[in-house]
Formats: structure tokens, sequence, C-alpha cells
């Protein structure tokens, strides 16, 4: 390769790097705590907020009984069988307040009489908190589906994707002596860029995979509307099937045992999980039952999905199961299963945890590397003063990179207390997550950049023992030992790295120049 496109191709993925990578680095870092969503919800309540199972035969019961007494529930109505998560209740619906959009989360059963239970409650649902900060990185404005960090994000995942084909276009003449060569006794920006390149390389199908769904998640509403005007014209893109004549009233909605007859006769392996009713009483009622599809190309986290019609089990909607999706329903779920690794089950779950804190030391590396390189070394006895841009960089890829960690620390654990005392848990792990994330931006701002590290560091190791000394105060009042026994290695993995990281950085300390970036 010529020198002159050689450094064209680097300077591409330099700014597209730079410019996406704080950005990435939150994603990256939500996005691998995401993949146990439905854990962290279940870790997050106490049995305060629980109402007693029911056996199966009596969710038809529950069902009616529910609208009866609620018939502002027929709008959205969620019912999770025993074998889903989390198992708070065995019915759930929310109600939105029309002028603050505030969520009102009301839950019911059966008591041991076969009496309707029924009450408002608060959910954390932290698991959701981090998806959302996954989604947006943080940046707030908009509502959930048209929230203004999805957008960034889109446009971000453009820069990204550049950064990688021009990232892997200047590695590919030096592969072979490069090729997971990790040449610690180099000077430090040489190690740093083997360790950039090794994680890059070893995970490129990855983050390929992200970032391409991920545009298409930003924008798919732009690009299904291009599809209409350039394609279909007038021809509606989705023919919905039309209603069925049929008395919708409670009492003739179709049992469940019927329902799951009806799934399973076009995807035997169907295990069916919860059911998701809206517009009850309709011409437009809908049902999306979810259930386990174990191997199959899925269209979320963990559940196929088949849309419905309650009242009739007419065929509506099939193109999210595997086996009469077709082509275009294939490509489409693939989409949605490769982003959330919903093909294999726990394994893969773990995988992708792994990935994306991997993804974030890509990221932090990138960075590492453009501040070392454009660094003034001293030349003579007298200091340097370093550029604006260095030290700017330098500050914030400490702040965002601890902020990030610190602020879903805080935000976990607050979660986790205010659910037990029954507050506003949703304002609290929101506000703890800024509050934290904000606090080391600025601190790093304040002190030199090795040090704000370092403090944040150890700051990080509190937070993780205490996401562990939390999970053993609430031990007798949790829903799940097992999920508590998770999070507690996975914390106490985390204490020891950050822990290690922390050291190190202490030693080296005074081997970094004085007149550096760093110090």
């Amino acid at each position: 390769m010529k020198l002159e496109n050689y450094k064209n191709y680097q300077n591409i993925h330099i700014w597209t790097g730079i410019l996406s990578g704080l950005l990435l680095y939150i994603c990256f870092v939500a996005g691998a705590f995401t993949m146990f969503k439905a854990p962290l919800n279940t870790w997050a309540l106490h049995q305060e907020h629980t109402l007693p199972p029911i056996a199966e035969t009596q969710y038809d019961t529950l069902i009616k009984k529910v609208l009866q007494a609620h018939p502002e529930a027929s709008a959205q109505l969620s019912v999770y069988l025993p074998n889903a998560m989390p198992k708070h209740a065995p019915v759930q619906w929310v109600i939105e307040d029309e002028d603050t959009h505030q969520h009102t989360y009301w839950q019911a059963s059966l008591d041991n009489d076969g009496a309707l239970i029924s009450r408002s409650t608060s959910l954390s649902e932290i698991g959701d908190f981090l998806d959302h900060l996954h989604r947006t990185a943080g940046i707030p404005g908009g509502d959930e589906h048209d929230a203004v960090g999805i957008y960034v994000m889109g446009i971000v995942c453009v820069l990204y994707f550049v950064a990688i084909v021009s990232g892997l276009v200047i590695f590919l003449p030096t592969w072979v002596k490069d090729l997971f060569a990790l040449r610690k006794n180099k000077k430090g920006k040489r190690f740093w860029v083997d360790f950039h390149n090794i994680l890059g390389i070893s995970a490129l199908p990855f983050h390929i995979i992200i970032a391409v769904t991920t545009f298409v998640f930003a924008y798919h509403d732009i690009l299904y509307g291009g599809l209409q005007t350039a394609v279909y014209q007038d021809k509606p893109m989705f023919n919905r099937p039309a209603p069925i004549e049929a008395d919708r009233g409670i009492e003739n909605l179709l049992s469940i045992s019927v329902l799951e007859d009806k799934i399973t006769a076009t995807e035997p392996d169907f295990k069916l999980t919860e059911l998701n009713f809206s517009g009850l009483g309709t011409p437009r009622a809908r049902l999306i039952m979810g259930g386990e599809l174990v191997g199959e190309i899925i269209r979320g986290p963990y559940y196929a999905y088949w849309v419905t019609d309650p009242y009739t089990a007419s065929a509506g909607y099939t193109a999210m199961l595997p086996s009469v999706s077709g082509i275009p329903g294939k490509v489409v779920n693939s989409f949605f299963t490769l982003h959330f690794g919903g093909f294999g089950g726990s394994f893969i779950h773990w995988i992708y945890f792994a990935m994306g804190l991997s993804g974030c030391l890509l990221f932090l590396s990138g960075n590492i590397i453009w501040i070392e390189s454009r660094r003034k070394k001293m030349s003579t006895s007298q200091a340097v003063k370093q550029p604006a841009s260095v030290r700017i960089l330098a500050r914030l890829t400490v702040g965002v990179c601890a902020g990030t960690f610190i602020g879903i620390g805080l935000s976990v654990i607050a979660a986790k207390q205010a659910s037990y005392s029954q507050n506003d848990i949703q304002f609290y792990q929101h506000l703890a997550y800024y509050v934290g994330f904000i606090f080391a931006v600025v601190y790093s701002f304040c002190v030199t950049p090795i040090r704000a590290a370092i403090h944040s560091l150890y700051l990080l190791v509190l937070l993780a023992l205490g996401c562990i000394a939390i999970s053993c105060v609430y031990w007798q009042t949790s829903l799940s030992h097992t999920i508590d026994a998770g999070v507690s290695i996975v914390a106490t993995c985390l204490a020891v790295l950050f822990a290690i990281c922390a050291r190190r950085l202490v030693k080296k300390q005074p081997h970094i120049p004085y007149d550096g970036v760093w110090q």
C-alpha cells in the first residue's frame, strides 16, 4: 500500500474512533450488563413486591377477574406463567399518567380461596434502565421509542463501522507480524497498539454485527418509510389481516391451553412463557405470545414471539416464528438474535457479556493511543505544555470510562435499596447513575487524570463490595438466591479486577513524566 493511502486510512480510523469511542464505551458497558436484564430485574425485587404464585390452570380465571375488577387493564395486560422471569406476580399491567407520563405498576394474583388480590406497587426494572442506557448512551431527550440518544447512536455506529473497515485496512499489511503480538518490552504506545489490535481482530465479526444491527434498529422507521416510497408505493408494506367478527367480551377470551395448542401446532418446541394482551374488547385486540425456542433464530434476547387475535387465534403475524417466517422474516430475525445473543441460551449471553467488556477496552485503548501519539515529549530540562486537545481528551477518557461504571454501580445499589423501601425506585436509580457519572467526569477535571483514575478505581472496588453486601443484607427477602450468588460472584471478580488496575497505576505513577497529560 502506498504511504499516502496508508496515512489517509489511518487518519480516517483515528478520527472516526475518537468521535465515537466514548459514546460506544458507555453503550458497550451497559450492553454487557443488559445481557442479564431479567435476572437483574429479579435481583432488585424483594418478597414484599411479590404476590402468591398460582397453578397454571388458574390463569384463565385470574385474567377474567382482573379485567372485571380493573377495566383499565384491558389496554395492556401482561401474564407471566410459572416458568417466566421475574416471578413477582402472575399478572401485571401499567397505567400511565397522561400529564406526567409516570407509570404506576399494578399486579394481581389469587389467594388460597381463589379470591382476587390486586395492588399497585413500585418496580425497579433496573435491567430495563440499563437497556435504555445501552441504546441511548445516557443522552436525555425524547420518549422510549424516539429517544434522541437512539438517533445519535445510529450516526455514531456509522462512524464505528467506518473505523472498523479502515482499521482492518491499515492492519492487513503487517498482519503476519502483528497478529496477536503483545510487545510489553517496547515503548508504552507499542503495547497499547498491540493490545488494541488483539481486541479488534479477535472480536471483528462481533463488532461488525453490532455496528450494522444498531444502525438498522436506530433508523428502521426511516428505512421502512424509504421502502414504502420507493418500492411499495401505494401498496401497504405489511398486510394486517382484517378483524374477524367475534364477540369480544371478557368471557370469550380463549384459554391459555387452547392458545398453547395453537402455537405448538406450528412450533412444536415452543415453550410458552408470557402473554401480552392489548386492546382487549376492541376489534384491534392483539396478543403477543412469548416462549423459549432454544437454538433457533428468534426475535428477542430470550423468547420467540407470535402475534395473534386472543379471541380467535387466527394466523396473525407469524414472521417472528422461525419455521414459518420465510427468507425475509429470517433475515429480520437474524438482526435481532445476532445483536441480542438470543441463539444459544445462557452460554452465549456470557460470551456476549465478555465481548461487551472487551469492546470497552478496545475504545479505551484507542483513546490512549491517540493521546500518547500527540503528547509532546520533553526534549530539554524545561517542561513542555501539552496541547489542550490532548489534555481534555485524557481527562474525558478517565472521567467517562470510570463514570460509566460508577454510575451503573450506584444505580444498581439504589435500585435494590429503594425497591425495599417502596420509594420512587426509577427516579432514584436514574438519579444515582447521572450523579455518579457526572461526578466522575467533573472530578477528572479537578485533579490530575492519574489521580482521578486511581481514586475512581478504588471507589469502584467499594461499589462492587457494596453490591455483595446489599445482597447479603437482603438475603432473606430475595426472590432467588441463585441470582444473588451470581451477582455476588460477578461483583467479586470486578472488585478484584479494579483493585489490580488501581494497584498497577499506583506503582506506575512515579514513572510517568511529570509534564505529561496524566500527571
